[in-house]
């Protein structure tokens, strides 16, 4: 093939030749040097340019095999190979000359080409084809992740900055985990869920009110514990109750009935199913008949009876009320933020923890409980991968500022309302599986709920759901840091911050930990 750059020397030579004779000639040959110096400069900047379309085509049919399914050799040479020439818009004077894709250590796809560029000066100074070569690799997609963030939102995360301190570390969190999924080969490699928690967590009412899961009418046993007659407890939809009242339901959830308060049982029907958030109206009772007055008395009661359970299990009392808000009524101690499910969207996880408020006392067990349900590949939200999956891994990041709590009220419901109901209806289970009561002193009741987590997280870690937990426990002065120890999946997964400031550090060391496995094989 005649260069370019020749046929137009000798163009021009011969012009020169019929017109100016011999100083003619003498001038052409004077210009040789600097046609070939001039057209020397451009086989230069075309190289430079192959370069770097080279490199771009190399770097995008690389990262698109590591993205295939190629598992042989040849399977991913093929691939590499297509996309690199579908990537590769070069003219007619530039040749493939060859491309390697080949897998390499650590996970990697290692990618090399060449490509032949024809100088426009070849055959006129010894110039010789000018190959352009180039090479990248890319880190095949290591596990995908699956991570719970279950964060303490209980109204002593007011204190010491505690909340803004969560906020910020939790930010960071989740950007630490977005930065390594962009450097993955695999789209939407690291899944978020965050699930606030303070006795109870919420859900989206807007959206879960006509849920399956959720116990329209009133079938699970817990329902009917809230409304007592002389002599035991009657049948009412909640639901219907909060209709009544011209109140609607804010989406917070009780705890199911154990074993299920620890399961991830499917809800289906009867005890599986979750029960609606109803705190119930306490009777009207003055200061002097009890230590503590009745605290979420929010309708008057309807009847003369001084037997506190006939006036709070009257249901003819639940007519229209005003102004029934999260401190008083049927939403009393819901005024905590809803549960994220699984997102790639990092901006509104970051938004969503901007948002958090906090409010009620301390169930860890039923924050934890509900990451493991975001997590988990049925319902209520069936949005994770089957357990043991190849190449997933789930994970919860547990944060809290306190000791499992059912505070001790001197009235016969033993307690305020809670996600585990009035302490009297004897909910928890203690260690030998006997139910706290209104009588159980406030040492029992966090034994109880503390025995109630530890068994969750066994059945977390089991083999066969293989859930990895990190714990951090936040300026804890009181009680044993065991509990949250045991919890976690090993030392090196437990954290215990004593200033609240250092909880950034906390999280990016867990975000460090959990960027090494997801490039991991």
């Amino acid at each position: 093939m005649r260069s370019p750059g020749t046929s137009w020397l000798r163009r021009a030579l011969r012009r020169l030749a019929d017109d100016g004779g011999n100083v003619a000639i003498t001038v052409a040959f004077a210009m040789v040097p600097l046609a070939i110096g001039t057209l020397g400069a451009i086989d230069l900047a075309r190289g430079a340019s192959a370069k770097v379309q080279l490199q771009d085509a190399l770097d995008a049919a690389a990262l698109g095999a590591a993205r295939s399914s190629a598992n042989s050799p040849d399977t991913l040479q093929a691939a590499g190979e297509r996309l690199l020439r579908q990537n590769l818009a070069l003219g007619g004077d530039f040749e493939l000359v060859s491309s390697s894709f080949t897998f390499g250590p650590d996970n990697k796809v290692l990618a090399r080409a060449q490509v032949r560029v024809e100088p426009y000066v070849a055959g006129l100074a010894g110039v010789n084809n000018m190959d352009i070569a180039a090479a990248t690799e890319v880190v095949r997609a290591g596990m995908q992740l699956e991570i719970a963030l279950v964060l303490d939102n209980t109204g002593s995360m007011n204190q010491n900055n505690k909340l803004y301190h969560l906020k910020t570390a939790a930010k960071a969190f989740v950007t630490a985990m977005e930065t390594a999924a962009e450097g993955n080969t695999v789209p939407n490699s690291i899944k978020i869920s965050l699930v606030p928690f303070s006795h109870t967590v919420r859900v989206d009412s807007d959206a879960y009110r006509n849920a399956a899961w959720i116990d329209q009418n009133g079938s699970s046993p817990i329902n009917n514990e809230i409304f007592p007659t002389a002599t035991g407890t009657q049948w009412a939809n909640r639901f219907t109750l909060f209709s009544q009242l011209g109140t609607s339901w804010r989406g917070c959830v009780e705890s199911r009935q154990a074993p299920y308060d620890i399961q991830d049982t499917p809800p289906t029907t009867g005890a599986t199913l979750f029960t609606p958030y109803f705190a119930p109206d306490e009777p009207d009772y003055p200061a002097e008949w009890y230590g503590t007055k009745f605290a979420n008395s929010y309708v008057d009661d309807r009847t003369s009876s001084t037997n506190w359970r006939v006036r709070q299990g009257n249901l003819t009392k639940y007519v229209n009320t005003k102004g029934l808000g999260t401190s008083k009524g049927p939403n009393a101690g819901c005024g905590l933020r809803p549960i994220i499910r699984l997102t790639t969207d990092f901006d509104g996880l970051r938004d969503a923890v901007d948002d958090l408020v906090a409010d009620g006392s301390t169930n860890i067990p039923m924050g934890l409980v509900w990451g493991w349900h975001t997590l988990a590949p049925m319902a209520p939200f069936p949005d994770g991968v089957p357990y043991l999956t190849e190449k997933h891994k789930k994970i919860v990041v547990l944060m809290t500022d306190g000791e499992n709590t059912i505070l001790y009220k001197d009235t016969p419901n033993g307690s305020d309302y809670s996600g585990v109901g009035h302490a009297r209806q004897g909910r928890v289970l203690d260690p030998a599986g006997r139910p706290i009561t209104e009588s159980s002193s406030q040492r029992e009741r966090t034994a109880a709920l503390d025995d109630r987590l530890l068994k969750l997280c066994a059945n977390m870690k089991a083999p066969a759901k293989d859930i990895e937990i990190y714990a951090i426990r936040v300026e804890v002065s009181s009680g044993s840091s065991s509990v949250l120890q045991t919890c976690a999946s090993s030392a090196d997964h437990y954290y215990d911050v004593q200033n609240a400031a250092d909880m950034t550090m906390a999280f990016q060391s867990i975000a460090g930990q959990i960027a090494a496995l997801h490039l991991s094989r």
